[in-house]
């Protein structure tokens, strides 16, 4: 507290003022922080407030067994509820974003922005804390490391769902070729294309969980009544595949005129695996330029010293000895 009376102190001039400034800064923080925890406490443990909470964000009606939200990430959707921008636009495409990480709870967008809202709050705070330790520090590096700290926390929860979302993304796409072909052999065998789904979700469940699953959904709302054509659009949309919209795009075709859709899956295969073999390529071409940097940094700096160096100490003796 002394250290941080003296940074303020060399700002303001005045101890009094700083000391008032100070002390009223606290008062007010620890007021606002326990009326907003009374707040939400008191909320969640309302059976009434609880419930309607629940039904709100989409967790009303829960079967027999499931779990339900705890009163921590309850919290956190309301935290995210109040600061949430009513944007549609923003919503939907932070929507996109989650659902193509995997997140798909009706409360990810409210817990996505009370995360990204509280963290710069909590890092600013540890920050805060640990200022007094660090010897001779001036005001203006103290502010830069609390700036820091509030944009580490800020931009920390979307690099950590941006990765998600490329990682699913790579999963995806690297188990789609073997489902690809697994619904071409159950095509060709007499099922029609929802029951080929069913299948190919059916025995990709263990070795690529999560393409099952986006499959098993598709096959879920051609059941509730959604035309096959629209499910399909759907599965492009929750994925973010170009491959799979393409695909897409093919099998609605195939639906629309009433064309083989075996056919279809044949030949979009065949120019998968061409499409495959095209990107092996270009990587493999990729890797001679990709070789350079750690040749010049890390090798031949090496074999030059192991080649070089013994001829370089040969003739430094012999000049030395001239």
């Amino acid at each position: 507290m002394d250290y941080l009376l003296s940074l303020l102190n060399r700002v303001v001039g005045n101890e009094e003022l700083v000391r008032l400034l100070f002390v009223g800064a606290i008062g007010l923080s620890a007021v606002l922080a326990v009326v907003t925890l009374a707040m939400l406490v008191l909320g969640l443990r309302d059976p009434v407030q609880r419930r309607l909470t629940l039904i709100k964000r989409g967790h009303g009606g829960l079967a027999v067994g499931q779990e339900a939200p705890s009163n921590l990430q309850l919290m956190l959707e309301q935290v995210g509820q109040r600061f949430n921008s009513g944007e549609e636009g923003q919503e939907s495409a932070t929507r996109t974003l989650l659902t193509h990480a995997g997140y798909r709870s009706p409360a990810a967008v409210q817990t996505y922005w009370a995360v990204r809202l509280l963290s710069p709050l909590v890092l600013v705070g540890i920050t805060l804390l640990a200022l007094p330790l660090v010897p001779k520090l001036s005001l203006l590096l103290g502010i830069a490391l609390v700036v820091a700290a509030a944009g580490v926390g800020w931009l920390v929860p979307a690099a950590y769902v941006d990765k998600r979302k490329q990682a699913r993304m790579r999963r995806l796409l690297v188990a789609f070729p073997d489902a690809l072909d697994l619904m071409v052999v159950c095509v060709e065998s007499g099922l029609a294309l929802p029951q080929a789904i069913e299948r190919v979700a059916e025995e990709m469940s263990v070795s690529q969980p999560e393409l099952a699953v986006e499959l098993a959904l598709v096959n879920a709302e051609i059941r509730a009544g959604i035309a096959s054509t629209e499910a399909l659009k759907n599965l492009a949309e929750r994925t973010g595949l170009e491959d799979i919209r393409g695909l897409v795009s093919l099998l609605s075709q195939s639906i629309r005129f009433g064309t083989s859709v075996a056919d279809t899956l044949r030949i979009y295969a065949e120019e998968f695996r061409d499409r495959r073999t095209q990107a092996a390529d270009e990587q493999a071409a990729k890797i001679g330029t990709k070789l350079i940097f750690p040749l010049v940094l890390c090798i031949w700096p090496s074999f030059f010293l192991v080649a070089i160096g013994p001829a370089i100490i040969g003739v430094l003796k012999v000049f030395g000895k001239v």
